[in-house]
């Protein structure tokens, strides 16, 4: 798979594969039980911005989670009333997310699927959630062939993070990787980008979503399709 040329405001380097993303996925249960037990008040702030981003759009029914990781954020959307299918590509991932809605008795159909190349038809659900995931991607290439996806199989919004170049957490970390040669997994991009991605797929910007504002650099925007009863222009 060859790269795009990569957004400026990224922390993408020209030596960046595009396949690097997929190393992260929680295949071990190992990973992903270690990542169902990050701290605990990180966890709350994370689904807080997720509620606060619930509460702009107009009644939608069904959800899909793209990627659900252990779960988190699928429990929460079906406790909120949703109807949730969560995917995911690693089975250690998918078997705690599984444990995690057999924990409360739930219904959310949690799946394998590739992010890439979705196994559903056009506009299955009322809204995708794509959360912590679009910063691992390291090229525009990339992220365009997971957002294709995610409006394709989405009738009306796409709600995703992103990691913003302007807080105070996205400096230091260009700091750090500049004058102290660290590495970084994670890339930020802008959301004039991300706005360019969806207008191509006929989604508009509704609402951007601060966790704190030029302070730390997690966003939730979300998307709606311009008009959900007929095809983009």
């Amino acid at each position: 798979m060859s790269s795009s040329k990569t957004d400026p405001a990224s922390d993408n380097t020209s030596s960046a594969n595009a396949h690097d993303y997929r190393q992260r996925i929680k295949h071990s249960t190992e990973k992903a039980t270690k990542y169902q037990h990050r701290k605990a008040h990180k966890h709350r702030k994370e689904m807080a911005l997720i509620e606060r981003a619930l509460q702009k759009l107009d009644a939608p029914q069904s959800f899909l989670d793209a990627p659900c990781g252990v779960g988190r954020a699928s429990v929460m959307l079906e406790r909120k009333g949703f109807k949730v299918t969560g995917v995911d590509l690693g089975e250690g991932a998918l078997q705690a997310a599984q444990a995690a809605v057999k924990a409360i008795n739930g219904s959310t159909r949690i799946e394998r699927a590739d992010l890439e190349d979705l196994p559903y038809a056009d506009r299955s659900f009322d809204a995708c959630l794509c959360f912590r995931f679009i910063h691992h991607l390291p090229s525009d290439d990339l992220r365009d062939r997971v957002i294709v996806q995610l409006c394709r199989v989405s009738e009306r919004y796409v709600l995703i993070s992103y990691l913003s170049p302007l807080s105070v957490t996205s400096f230091r970390r260009a700091l750090a990787q500049r004058f102290l040669g660290k590495t970084s997994v994670q890339y930020r991009t802008s959301l004039a980008t991300l706005e360019r991605h969806f207008q191509r797929q006929g989604f508009t910007l509704l609402k951007d979503f601060a966790q704190m504002p030029l302070i730390h650099s997690l966003h939730l925007a979300i998307f709606e399709r311009h008009s959900p009863t007929s095809d983009p222009q």
